[in-house]
C-alpha cells in the first residue's frame, strides 16, 4: 500500500489507529496531586478531609503527546518506506522477474541499474519471494537462469557487467520462461532495467511477452531520462585524409559533447565538439590535423561516455598514406584515359596524399619520392631499376616501404631483382602461343590474400599479362590474386621489413579491364595500408617517420583475437569466449559474445572490429504495452522510517515520564523541584533528546579523532581501478605538485604496463579513509606538524595490513644517515610525524631486494635530486631472531619507503605529455630512471614477492623431474 509519497510494508496494522479514543478515554486522567502539609507532626490531621475526590483531568498537551507517541508507534509498527514506486513494480504474490539491459548502452550509467538491481532485490526480500535474475547481453555461451532465494539472486546480480555488444533479448525471454516454468509466472512480478534503445526492432514485441508473463502480476520497464539515453560512435575516412566521426543518438533529447583523438599511450592529439538537436539522429564532425598526428590516432572517442559504443578503433587500413606514383613514359595530355598513371592516382587519391615528382629523370624522380617520406612508391612498366637508383630503392624497402609494380611491355623482358617472383620472357596474349582463346575472368580470393572478402565483378576480363616463371614459386612468394585458370595476377614478398608486390597487368586499361572497375580502388587501397606497418627512413639519414610497429610476416588468413573492448571501452586482453575470425568475414562482422569488439590478427598489423559501423542507427523505444508502468531511476534508495518512528515514539515517552512527575511534584518549574528531582528531569529530558540520534550514531573511543563519513563517490572512484593516493599537506604548491607526479606515473604505467590506474586523489591523513589505496605518497614538508594519536593508529593499521607509505622528504644530500631508525632521537620533520610510530628497523634498498627488479632491473632510484638513499624495511633486526622490530612483510611487500629525492617533481608532466621541472644532473635520462623507479614501486606494491620467488624455481623443476 501506498500514500503519496509513503509506502507500508504492513499497511494492515494501521488498522490499531481506531483504537486511539480507547486510548484517549483510559489516559485521560492522572492521580489526584498530594497535598503538602508543613511539619511539626502535630498538625498532621489538621485540615484533612475524610472523603473520596475525583482525579484531577489531563491537560490537553500531555494527552497529545500521548495519543502522538501511540500513532507513532502504530505507523512504525506497518513499518513505512519512502519509495512508492518501488512498491508499485513488485505488484503481486509471485516470483521477481529481474531483466536487465547490459550490453553496451547500458555501461555509461551502470551505477544506477545496480542500484535499482539491489532495491528489487531487497524489496523481493522484504516480502519472501524468490527471484531469478536474467542478464540480456550473457557474458558466457551457456547460461543457465533459475530461481533464487533473494540472498543469492543479489549475488547473481552483483556479478552482472554491461557487455560491449547489443543485447539479445530473444534468448534472455527464452531463459525466463524456462525458469519460471508452466506454473510460477502466473503472479510475477516483472521488472525491466531497459537501456532506452529498441535494437533490431524487436523491443514491441519483447515488451508484450514480458507482460504476457506479468499478466496477473505487474510489468515495470525502468529507463533512463532522455537527457541521459546512450550515445554512440562510428568513426571514417573522409576526404583528405581527414578523420570523420557520426554522433549517434536516440533523438530524445539535444546533447553536446567533445570527441577526443587518442594515441595508442593516451595521449589526446586531437579533438572536436559536437552537437545534437532534439530529435536528430545523428551528427558528423571533422577532425583536421597534420598527417603525422593523424596516423598516429588509434582511437576516438566521446569524451565522458564510458561505453563500448562510444569508441571507434582505429587500424592500419584507415591511415592516410603518402605514395610516390612514377611511370616509365609520360602522360598523354591529350588521351588521359590512355595515360599508366591516370587510374592509379584516381583510385589512390581518395585515401592517400600523392607525391608525384615532376623530373622525367627516374634517378631524380626516385630520389624526390623518397624524399617526401613516401611510404608507398608505386611503378608503372618501369622495366629495370639499376646502379644507385636500385640500391637506393632496395635500401628503402628493407627499411619498411612497400614497393608496388605494375607490368607493361618494358617487364615482358623479364625486369630485375625487385620483383616478388623472376618473370618468363614474354608475355601471354590473346590469341599468342602462351595465349586463351577467350578473355580471362578473375578468381575469387583466397582467404590467405590481402584481398580476402573483396566481390570479384563478373565483368572483368585479362586479355595480356605477363607470367610469374612457376618453377620460381615457392612458400616465399604470395599470390593474392589468380586468374580463373589458375594463373597468379599479383604477387608479393617479403624484403626487410618492406614489401614487394607486383600487378602482372597493366595500370590501364591496355591488358585488362580491371582499372575500370571498382575493384582497383578496393585492391590498391589494401594495398596502400601496408605503408603503416614499418617504418620508413626519410632519405638522407634524417628522423625517422614511423608509421605503425612492425612489418607482418604474412598475411593471415584467419585473425585471431589480440585485444578487446570491455563494456566500459577499455581495451583488455580477450575473453575466453573470444573467437578467430577469417578476413574475408571480417567486414560483415557484428559484434558479439563470440566476436567482441577490438582488435584482431598479428600484433603488428591488427584489424580493427568496432561496435557501430556506417549502417548503425539508434533507434528509441517505441510506444509500450498499456500493462507495463514506465518508471525512471530513483537517485536515492528506499528509505525505511520504522526505526526513526520507534524513536520519535520512545522520546515522547520520556517526555511524559518528566511531565508526569513534574506535576506530581506542583507543576513544571524546575526551580519547585528538590536537586535530586531536577537532576532527574534534567537527564531525562536529556535522553529524550538524544535518543534519535543515538539510534542511528556510531561511538568513538575516548579521546579518537572522529573521521568524516566515507564520501561515497569517492570509494566507488578510488576502488574501481587502481589508484594512488597523495597525503594534502596543506601547502598548495607540494599538493599541486604531487597530483601531477602521480598523474604522470598513472600514464606511464598505463602505457608500459598491465595496470590501468584511476586518476590519484588527495587524501587527508587525518579525517579520510586510507584503505583504499594500495600507495600513498607523503612529501614531508619541514613545517609537519605531530600527528595526533588516532592518526598514527590508523597509518600503522594501514602498513601492517598490506599498504605502502612513500615519504619523501625532496631534501637529497640531508636524509637520514645509514644506519638510523625511525623512532630514535630527532628533530627532523620525519622523526616529528614518524617518531611514535611502530616500523620495524629500515636499511637502504640491498642488492638483489625484490624493488630492483618487480619490473625493471635497477641499481638506484633517483627521482628530481640524485644521490639520495632510498630506505626500506630491512629484513631481520640486529637483534635476530628476538628483535621485535624486525620487518613485517605482507607477502614481501615493504611497508614504508623513505627517499630524499622528490620523486613527484621527476613524474609530472605536463597535458601535451612534456616534463615540468627540470632533473639534475642526469637530464632525462634521470626521468627515464626515476619513472621506472616508480613503476617499480608500484609493481612492488601490486604483485608482491613474486619475482623473488624465481629463486625457487631449481628446487621446483628437480621436483617435477622426479
Amino acid at each position: 500500500m501506498s500514500l503519496g509519497a509513503l509506502a507500508f510494508l504492513n499497511p494492515w496494522l494501521l488498522a490499531a489507529l481506531a483504537t486511539l479514543p480507547l486510548i484517549y478515554w483510559l489516559l485521560r486522567t492522572v492521580p489526584p496531586r498530594p497535598k503538602q502539609v508543613a511539619f511539626p507532626p502535630t498538625r498532621i490531621l489538621v485540615g484533612i478531609e475524610n472523603r473520596d475526590k475525583e482525579p484531577a483531568k489531563t491537560p490537553w498537551w500531555l494527552m497529545l503527546i500521548r495519543l502522538v507517541a501511540a500513532a507513532l508507534v502504530i505507523f512504525a509498527l506497518a513499518e513505512p518506506v519512502l519509495n512508492p514506486e518501488r512498491e508499485r513494480a513488485l505488484a503481486g504474490t509471485g516470483p521477481v522477474a529481474l531483466v536487465v539491459d547490459n550490453g553496451w548502452t547500458a555501461a555509461s550509467r551502470w551505477s544506477e541499474r545496480r542500484l535499482m538491481m539491489e532495491r528489487v532485490v531487497a524489496h523481493a526480500e522484504a516480502e519472501g519471494r524468490p527471484v531469478v535474475v536474467i542478464a540480456t547481453a550473457p557474458a558466457a555461451r551457456t547460461v543457465s537462469a533459475r530461481l533464487e532465494a533473494p540472498s543469492a539472486a543479489r549475488n547473481s546480480a552483483a556479478a552482472i557487467e554491461p557487455q560491449p555488444f547489443a543485447p539479445d533479448r530473444a534468448a534472455a525471454l527464452s531463459s525466463l520462461r524456462a525458469a519460471l516454468g508452466s506454473g510460477n509466472g502466473g503472479a510475477a512480478s516483472v521488472v525491466w532495467l531497459a537501456d532506452g534503445v529498441d535494437h533490431a526492432g524487436e523491443a514491441t514485441a519483447f515488451a508484450n511477452d514480458l507482460a504476457a508473463i506479468a499478466a496477473a502480476g505487474s510489468l515495470s520497464v525502468v529507463t533512463d531520462p532522455a537527457s541521459a539515453m546512450p550515445i554512440g560512435l562510428e568513426a571514417s575516412v573522409g576526404a583528405g585524409g581527414r578523420l570523420e566521426a557520426r554522433i549517434l543518438s536516440t533523438g530524445s533529447a539535444a546533447r553536446s559533447g567533445m570527441v577526443h583523438a587518442l594515441s595508442a599511450r593516451g595521449d589526446r592529439l586531437g579533438e572536436a565538439p559536437f552537437e545534437l538537436a532534439a530529435g536528430a539522429a545523428s551528427a558528423e564532425i571533422t577532425l583536421g590535423m597534420p598527417l603525422e598526428l593523424r596516423n598516429q590516432v588509434t582511437r576516438l572517442e566521446i569524451a565522458g561516455e564510458r561505453a563500448a559504443g562510444a569508441v571507434s578503433l582505429v587500424d592500419a587500413r584507415s591511415k592516410w598514406q603518402r605514395v610516390a606514383v612514377l611511370s616509365g613514359e609520360s602522360q598523354e595530355q591529350a588521351q588521359p584515359l590512355l595515360a599508366p598513371l591516370y587510374y592509379i592516382e584516381r583510385a589512390l587519391q581518395p585515401y592517400s596524399e600523392l607525391v608525384r615528382p615532376k623530373d622525367q629523370n627516374l634517378a631524380d624522380g626516385v630520389a624526390a619520392a623518397l624524399a617526401e617520406s613516401a611510404t608507398v612508391l608505386v611503378l608503372a612498366d618501369i622495366g629495370t631499376l639499376s646502379g644507385e637508383v636500385r640500391e637506393r630503392v632496395q635500401s628503402w624497402v628493407e627499411k619498411g616501404g612497400v614497393l608496388v609494380r605494375f607490368a607493361g611491355p618494358r617487364l615482358e623482358k623479364g625486369g630485375d631483382d625487385l620483383l616478388p617472383v623472376p618473370l618468363r620472357l614474354g608475355g601471354r596474349t590473346l590469341g599468342g602461343a602462351l595465349s586463351w582463346s577467350t578473355p580471362q575472368p578473375l578468381a575469387a580470393f583466397e582467404d590467405s590474400s590481402l584481398f580476402a572478402g573483396l566481390a570479384v565483378p563478373e565483368d572483368v576480363r585479362v586479355n595480356r599479362q605477363v607470367l610469374a616463371d612457376p618453377a620460381r614459386l615457392d612458400a616465399e612468394v604470395a599470390v593474392w590474386a589468380r586468374l580463373k585458370d589458375g594463373t597468379p595476377l599479383v604477387t608479393a614478398r617479403r624484403k626487410g621489413d618492406g614489401q614487394m608486390v607486383l600487378f602482372h597487368v597493366t595500370a590501364n586499361s591496355d591488358w585488362s579491364s580491371l582499372p575500370l572497375s571498382g575493384l582497383f580502388v578496393d585492391m590498391l587501397r589494401r594495398v596502400a595500408t601496408l605503408g603503416s606497418s614499418a617504418p620508413v627512413r626519410r632519405e638522407g639519414g634524417g628522423a625517422t617517420a614511423a608509421i605503425g610497429t612492425a612489418a607482418p610476416n604474412a598475411i593471415a588468413s584467419v585473425l585471431t583475437p589480440l585485444q578487446s573492448l570491455d563494456g566500459y571501452g577499455t581495451l583488455k586482453p580477450p575473453p575466453p569466449t573470444a573467437e578467430a575470425v577469417t578476413v574475408a568475414d571480417l567486414a560483415r562482422t557484428v559484434a558479439s559474445l563470440a566476436h567482441p569488439p577490438g582488435y584482431y590478427g598479428p600484433e603488428g598489423s591488427p584489424r580493427a572490429l568496432n561496435v557501430l559501423d556506417d549502417k548503425s542507427t539508434l533507434a528509441p523505444l517505441p510506444h509500450l504495452p498499456a500493462a507495463a508502468v514506465m518508471r525512471g531511476y530513483e537517485s536515492q534508495p528506499s528509505t525505511p522510517l520504522k526505526s526513526w518512528l520507534l524513536a520519535a515514539a520512545l522520546a515522547l515517552l520520556l517526555v511524559d515520564v518528566v511531565a508526569v512527575i513534574s506535576l506530581s511534584m506542583g507543576g513544571l518549574s524546575l526551580a519547585r523541584l528538590r536537586p535530586g528531582a531536577r537532576a532527574a528531569a534534567i537527564g531525562l529530558a536529556t535522553i529524550a533528546l538524544a535518543t534519535p540520534s543515538l539510534l542511528h550514531a556510531e561511538t568513538a573511543p575516548a579521546g579518537s579523532v572522529k573521521e568524516r563519513p566515507i564520501d561515497v563517490a569517492t570509494a566507488e572512484k578510488a576502488t574501481g581501478k587502481v589508484t594512488l593516493g597523495y597525503v594534502l599537506t596543506g601547502n598548495d604548491a607540494a599538493d599541486q605538485t604531487s597530483r601531477i607526479g602521480l598523474a604522470g606515473l598513472c600514464r606511464v604505467l598505463e602505457a608500459r604496463t598491465a595496470v590501468s590506474p584511476g586518476e590519484p586523489l588527495g587524501v587527508d591523513i587525518v579525517n579520510d579513509e586510507i584503505a583504499f589505496y594500495p600507495v600513498l605518497y607523503w612529501p614531508v614538508l619541514p613545517e609537519a606538524r605531530d600527528l595526533p594519536e588516532a592518526t598514527l593508529t590508523k597509518i600503522d593499521a594501514y602498513m601492517k595490513q598490506g599498504g605502502m607509505i612513500i615519504f619523501d622528504t625532496r631534501d637529497q644530500g640531508r636524509g637520514l644517515p645509514t644506519g638510523v631508525a625511525i623512532g630514535q632521537s630527532g628533530t627532523g620533520a620525519l622523526q616529528r610525524l614518524l617518531g611514535r610510530l611502530d616500523i620495524p628497523r629500515l636499511e637502504p634498498v640491498p642488492e638483489g631486494h625484490v624493488l630492483t627488479k618487480s619490473f625493471y632491473l635497477l641499481r638506484t632510484f633517483p627521482g628530481r635530486w640524485d644521490g639520495g638513499q632510498m630506505w626500506v624495511e630491512a629484513d631481520t633486526g640486529e637483534g635476530g631472531a628476538g628483535d621485535s622490530r624486525k620487518a613485517r612483510h605482507t607477502d614481501g611487500v615493504t611497508s614504508i619507503l623513505i627517499t630524499s629525492n622528490d620523486l613527484a617533481a621527476a613524474w609530472a608532466l605536463d597535458e601535451r605529455g612534456r616534463s615540468l621541472y627540470p632533473v639534475v644532473p642526469g637530464g632525462e635520462q634521470q626521468r627515464e630512471m626515476a619513472f621506472r623507479t616508480g613503476i617499480n614501486i608500484v609493481m612492488h606494491a601490486l604483485t608482491g614477492n613474486y619475482k623473488a620467488d624465481q629463486v625457487h624455481v631449481p628446487a621446483l623443476l628437480e621436483r617435477l623431474g622426479q
